[in-house]
């Protein structure tokens, strides 16, 4: 459902869009100083399915052993707030009132996108060892060794001065073979890629994420299993077939 069956908004009709803006999604989505912004996929309903299949068979398990079945109820607007992290715990913990961040991590920088030569690459630095190796990689191990820099912490609280030194430095190498360095030298980050550079992509192809057949195409599936491998039996109906 989705607000769930009982309660005042019980029942009551929902879309995804609707929900992302009641659970407080769209309040953490958008370029500081803009307007709150839907998330461009639906992800309250795609969750909200998600924990439906988790739900049966979680009960699935249990009447193995219960001999019972029993009721799974799960809302748009509980997955919508389950998502919520880390804003969510930062807010029940201090009661301070997160705002829009736009690419930025609340709690850890450098974890944002940043220019270089031929594009923006996406940097999610999680650690001061992995922090050192990126100002290593590129050229500017002197920042690693900065006051205002040293920690994640002082890191955070000079957010904007990391950012124009390291696009300085970023600007002398072209994104795609950097984040390929980077990821082989232990910093995750990846090119910010469109669509159709996704798709093509060497490691998409690898995970068999495109089914072909007969002119139809399609996404493949996500959950890869040993026995039986998930396969397109069929294409779907064409229009008006």
């Amino acid at each position: 459902t989705g607000y769930g069956d009982e309660g005042p908004s019980g029942g009551l009709p929902a879309y995804d869009a609707a929900l992302q803006a009641m659970s407080g999604m769209m309040s953490i989505n958008g370029e500081t100083g803009g307007r709150p912004l839907r998330v461009g996929v639906p992800v309250c309903d795609l969750v909200t399915g998600l924990n439906a299949v988790i739900g049966i068979l979680m009960a699935l398990q249990e009447r193995s052993r219960s001999g019972k079945g029993q009721r799974v109820d799960v809302s748009l607007l509980d997955s919508g707030l389950s998502m919520l992290h880390p804003h969510s715990a930062n807010f029940l913990a201090t009661g301070k009132l997160p705002g829009l961040t736009g690419n930025a991590h609340p709690n850890i920088t450098p974890y944002d996108t940043y220019e270089t030569a031929n594009g923006p690459i996406f940097l999610t630095v999680g650690s001061d060892r992995q922090f050192a190796k990126l100002c290593e990689v590129i050229g500017v191990t002197e920042v690693a060794q900065d006051d205002r820099f040293a920690s994640n912490a002082s890191r955070c609280a000079h957010r904007s001065e990391l950012k124009v030194l390291l696009e300085q430095a970023l600007a002398k190498f072209e994104v795609v073979p950097l984040a390929d360095q980077l990821n082989r030298a232990g910093v995750p980050c990846a090119p910010v890629l469109d669509m159709a550079q996704a798709f093509s992509h060497p490691q998409t192809q690898h995970n068999n994420m495109v089914w072909e057949q007969g002119g139809y195409r399609s996404v493949g599936a996500p959950v890869h299993l040993s026995r039986p491998p998930a396969s397109l039996r069929k294409p779907p109906p064409a229009l008006e077939e």
